[in-house]
């Protein structure tokens, strides 16, 4: 990936993003979007590249522009992860880069948010409608006025197309995963809803736009198979995996069966969203960061399924073999022979297995010895006399009995049980 260009707004609200793989005609959308009827500096254009495609009016017009260096069928949602790890604004809007906006849609993303007045975003997934038609982009068009004479236009039947535009919270897309990088997301049939389908399916709702903001879009001179057109084989070549009535089939799945997480997901954005976890105690923490993004190897899964079964059979020996043979030694040397092996034993015998390492955010006995309770309380050791009765090592007053031995290590507490049961 190559950021051509870096030249946003300090502070941007809504970050767009415009998807390019090598097949755009013309770029009269950024002049669409620069013609706003809100401040610039409240909005970003990003302007992504799947392949290394440079255009000097794109260059000229974004705010930032970056080529992925694609080989082969296209992959968008890369493009699109792109897009959103470089973007800053509160909101992304992920959208035809051939369309024609009107000149209040910023705003309305805005107040669909219920951002005006400078309010925070709310949990939202935005779809945008776009009026089509058949008829090429028409030469000397600077008026999105005229467009709305559907008599003139004729455009067909406003219809749902999840594939055209989609609003998020920038938060929430990376919540979730970003764009799904799964090869089967390869070629033309995918787009926004992935993501979008995949939050709703978390419980955000779902909300389409006013048609009075709608895009419009003109037909592409290569058609792409709607509306009774028939798609070119250079188009139906670009469909590198099953679909279901022009939707992606991992996305259908995905929303039938109620997943919310990507298949494959982007290691930046895996990252930034890890990064923003909130765990809420130390003991957590070992847990936390294990494996990493790729998970359990397939060797240490088995190493577990090894020590499970040392931990069940060591069991079912002591049961039925080590139990009878105590029971026997006990009967041949008699109870106080096996009371002071038992003592030396739990005395000098245990202490040495113990795990003193794990973390004890609260008091945690770890074993018995001479009549003191070893117990570790975060990072510092405790021996408490058996003859006290109980103490709570978690409050202060606790911690400050005049009998209890305390040391940093579990190796120093052991000592000092040793010295103190010699008197």
């Amino acid at each position: 990936m190559i950021i051509h260009k870096n030249a946003s707004p300090s502070s941007p609200r809504l970050s767009i993003i415009l998807l390019d793989w090598g097949c755009r005609e013309r770029f009269t959308t950024l002049d669409w979007l620069l013609h706003q009827d809100v401040p610039k500096d409240q909005y970003e254009l990003i302007w992504v590249e799947v392949y290394d495609r440079v255009v000097d009016e794109v260059m000229e017009k974004a705010d930032v522009v970056i080529t992925c260096n694609q080989q082969g069928i296209y992959h968008k949602h890369v493009g699109y992860n792109a897009g959103l790890l470089h973007a800053r604004g509160d909101l992304i809007c992920v959208c035809d880069s051939d369309a024609v906006f009107p000149p209040d849609f910023v705003r309305s993303v805005f107040r669909s948010f219920e951002m005006e007045g400078g309010g925070s975003a709310v949990p939202l997934v935005l779809m945008h409608y776009e009026w089509r038609k058949s008829l090429l982009y028409p030469e000397g068009l600077n008026d999105t006025e005229i467009l709305k004479d559907s008599e003139r236009w004729q455009w067909w039947p406003l219809i749902v197309n999840e594939g055209a535009c989609m609003s998020v919270r920038r938060a929430d897309a990376i919540r979730f995963g970003g764009f799904d990088e799964h090869s089967s997301y390869r070629g033309y049939l995918c787009g926004p809803y992935d993501l979008g389908w995949r939050l709703i399916n978390a419980g955000w709702p779902e909300l389409w736009h006013d048609p009075s903001v709608a895009l419009w879009h003109f037909a592409h001179p290569d058609p792409i198979g709607t509306n009774g057109q028939r798609a070119s084989l250079k188009q139906l070549l670009e469909k590198a995996y099953p679909h279901v009535d022009g939707h992606a089939l991992t996305a259908v799945e995905a929303f039938s069966t109620g997943r919310f997480q990507p298949l494959c997901e982007n290691s930046e954005i895996w990252a930034l969203r890890m990064r923003d976890r909130r765990i809420g105690s130390e003991l957590e923490t070992r847990y936390a960061d294990l494996t990493g993004q790729s998970g359990y190897s397939p060797r240490a899964v088995r190493s577990l399924w090894v020590s499970l079964a040392r931990e069940i059979i060591g069991r079912y020996f002591d049961d039925h073999l080590w139990s009878p043979i105590r029971k026997g030694i006990v009967s041949l040397i008699g109870q106080r022979a096996t009371g002071v092996l038992r003592t030396v034993y739990g005395n000098h015998v245990v202490p040495r297995k113990v795990d003193h390492a794990l973390p004890a955010d609260h008091p945690t006995l770890l074993c018995s010895v001479k009549g003191y309770n070893i117990v570790k309380v975060k990072d510092a050791f405790y021996a408490a006399p058996q003859s006290v009765g109980n103490l709570d090592l978690s409050t202060d007053e606790g911690r400050v009995h005049p009998d209890l031995l305390v040391a940093k290590n579990y190796e120093v507490i052991l000592e000092k049980v040793y010295v103190a049961s010699r008197g």
